[in-house]
């Protein structure tokens, strides 16, 4: 197959389970995949500015030497600007400035890191994140905006900003995501790809981690990729903090979504507190009937502890506590206190006066109440199968509105936008956003499945269905048709 720009568009419209089994037929070769990628990274990357690390000539050099027999031989791929899946000497910068002329460059590969070069994948890069990772927008001042591919004035949300913008502008099929809050399902949400958090302990993160909130996995295209790559990386370690054990089939439960039960399906428009945009609204309302054409019972929710306000108090004082821990990940990483001049005002903000001003009693105190409570959520579920709702409370918004926001108003804008998806990282239930509605200006509006510990085959085998009623892989941003 040619890799001229129209062969790179060719290759680029495959998914990674697409892009694998053409070099297994022999239609192409590793290098062929890793050529098309480093072709469209170059046709759109100055449009978006996904990147914020480019290693081409050493990835085609793996891509030569990779083994047609793996499971994604030469498949593309980007790695997150985060510790969640390192792969040695590539680096890490955590959106900083400082960091941007000193790298930490990774010594060994994390668990995921691994998984992934194992099974034939090759990095071309790193995905931009913003500062600490600790915002759902992506614009770090170190490196600038990522724009949203459907609309280049938009916001791609974050923290997996990066990742989600490159996946959507076609220049890998699969990129790496990690979330604390939803920083893979909003960043899906706002640029109309698959965001998929699977259950807590399924997918390894780096030890020791003291988060429970922490999730690992990718941002793709379609749903087969995300069960193939949840089939791969579901290697949880019994031995760490958090574990949950794999059946995998993953792949196969997606192949055998035909035969799926009955199921009950609440609905819910408010959580934490927060009204969804009447965008988001229109968007679970236009996937009900597809839920009961495929034979679910739906019903709306009745959730109180979703939208408890002691709970909601609890976790905006945890998030304080979050971004002070944040700033001081960085002043490790840097190996020297940071002064105001090294870090955005946001990150200076809550490591200097929100996050130090909560007491440990009150920082215990809000733990105890916030787990009661995911104990709660939990418990719904007795009255249903999965829970549906919009992904995030609103579509994108613009870059220069969140360029103009103050500290406090930042902190306030990713309390609001975290209030769909957060939920779901306290109780660790495995979530998935799906793009399946656009607004008539062509913005994506993602909407959210949630289910029970443990069932992430159901929830991946309904979302097959609702590909198959309504796909959305051949739907491209304009910026990236030739």
């Amino acid at each position: 197959m040619s890799i001229a720009k129209n062969g790179a568009t060719k290759i680029a419209s495959l998914d990674a389970v697409g892009q694998a089994e053409a070099v297994h037929r022999g239609d192409i070769s590793p290098l062929d995949l890793v050529e098309a990628a480093i072709g469209r990274i170059e046709q759109c990357e100055g449009m978006v500015g996904a990147l914020v690390h480019k290693r081409f000539d050493a990835a085609r050099a793996e891509a030569s030497n990779v083994s047609s027999n793996r499971p994604f031989p030469g498949v593309p791929i980007l790695l997150k600007d985060s510790s969640s899946a390192a792969q040695v000497g590539i680096p890490r910068f955590a959106g900083n400035r400082v960091l941007k002329e000193n790298p930490v460059v990774a010594t060994v590969d994390t668990a995921v890191g691994k998984c992934l070069r194992d099974a034939g994948f090759v990095t071309l890069g790193v995905s931009k994140a913003p500062e600490a990772g600790w915002y759902t927008d992506t614009q770090p001042a170190a490196f600038g905006p990522t724009r949203n591919p459907w609309a280049l004035d938009r916001s791609v949300g974050g923290s997996s900003g990066g990742a989600a913008a490159a996946v959507a502008s076609g220049m890998v099929p699969v990129a790496h995501g990690s979330e604390n809050g939803g920083s893979i399902r909003i960043p899906a949400s706002f640029c109309g790809v698959v965001g998929f958090k699977p259950t807590r302990g399924l997918v390894p993160i780096p030890e020791p981690n003291l988060s429970h909130a922490m999730h690992n996995f990718v941002l793709c295209r379609t749903i087969r990729d995300a069960a193939a790559l949840l089939d791969l990386l579901a290697v949880g370690n019994p031995r760490a903090l958090y574990w949950s054990p794999s059946t995998r089939g993953y792949a196969r439960a997606v192949a055998e979504a035909s035969e799926l039960p009955r199921l009950r399906v609440g609905v819910a428009r408010r959580m934490g507190g927060v009204e969804a945009h009447r965008d988001c609204q229109n968007a679970v309302d236009a996937t009900i009937p597809l839920l009961e054409d495929l034979g679910c019972e739906v019903i709306d929710a009745v959730v109180p502890p979703l939208d408890q306000e002691d709970a909601i108090a609890a976790y905006a004082l945890l998030l304080k506590v979050s971004g002070e821990r944040a700033f001081l990940g960085l002043e490790e990483m840097v190996g020297r206190p940071l002064s105001a001049d090294d870090v955005e005002p946001f990150i200076w903000h809550m490591g200097h006066q929100k996050g130090a001003a909560v007491t440990a009693l009150e920082y215990l105190d809000a733990i105890g109440r916030r787990r009661a409570w995911a104990v709660e959520v939990m418990n719904c579920w007795n009255d249903f199968d999965l829970l549906l709702s919009p992904t995030v409370c609103e579509p994108p918004l613009t870059l220069q509105s969140h360029a103009e926001e103050t500290p406090e108003e930042t902190l306030v804008t990713v309390t609001r936008q975290m209030a769909f998806a957060g939920p779901f990282n306290e109780t660790g239930q495995p979530a998935i956003s799906l793009p399946l509605h656009w607004r008539d200006d062509g913005l994506p509006i993602g909407v959210q499945l949630v289910t029970d510990m443990g069932k992430d085959g159901l929830l991946l085998a309904m979302a097959a269905r609702l590909e198959a009623l309504k796909p959305w892989k051949d739907k491209w941003p304009t910026i990236c048709t030739d």
